[in-house]
């Protein structure tokens, strides 16, 4: 009796074992995982250029008159940079008809460039423009000579003149009036550009060398 006990009570046993097991069994598990975060700073040095004109427009520019005009640039920023400069001119008569910048022998203005041109600037045909590179790249707080010094007035160009006479009585009265260059305006218009050094091919697309 007791022996038949004992094998009645192993049976639940048995079966909460099962239980047990397929608990096991049918579980889940947690995973190891990690995640990582990288914050990369990418900074930028400052650009800055500075160009300044001395030039003062003259109201009264008569034949033989120098006019003082320089253009300088200057690095102001901590990226290297290249420098080129380029002009155009143009004339106008008092009815703003536009006139040649030469009267068939002289240029009506000269442009008087700097002393330093050949040692400083190389001048290089593109595309039909003329450009003027400054050969040194320039560092913080370097500065560009001056392409050009001053302007004059043609003295030796033809001015247009003409004669009105009238007569009255026993007096004649001539009135001389010019027209063409005097009377006019001229207009030279600057043009200065400026990039990072070590992009100035790419960005001009030139050939030219700067130290």
């Amino acid at each position: 009796m007791e022996e038949m006990e004992k094998k009645k009570n192993k049976k639940p046993l048995i079966a909460l074992l099962a239980v047990a097991v397929l608990g096991v069994v049918g579980g889940t598990f947690a995973f190891f995982t990690s995640t990582d975060t990288f914050s990369n700073i990418f900074s930028t040095k400052p650009y800055s250029m500075e160009v300044v004109e001395t030039f003062e427009s003259p109201t009264n520019w008569t034949p033989g008159t120098t006019t003082a005009k320089t253009v300088v640039a200057t690095n102001k920023g901590d990226v290297d940079a290249a420098v080129r400069i380029s002009y155009t001119e143009t004339w106008k008569d008092a009815s703003n008809n536009t006139l040649p910048l030469t009267d068939g022998t002289n240029r009506a203005a000269v442009i008087n460039f700097a002393s330093d041109l050949a040692t400083k600037w190389i001048q290089s045909v593109e595309g039909g423009t003329t450009y003027y590179y400054y050969k040194t790249k320039l560092s913080k707080n370097q500065s560009s000579s001056s392409l050009i010094e001053s302007v004059t007035f043609n003295p030796n160009v033809e001015i247009d003149v003409t004669n009105n006479c009238t007569t009255s009585g026993n007096t004649k009265t001539c009135t001389t009036q010019t027209a063409g260059y005097a009377g006019g305006t001229y207009t030279l218009t600057i043009t200065v550009e400026t990039v990072q050094f070590d992009q100035y091919k790419e960005a001009w697309g030139t050939d030219v060398t700067i130290n």
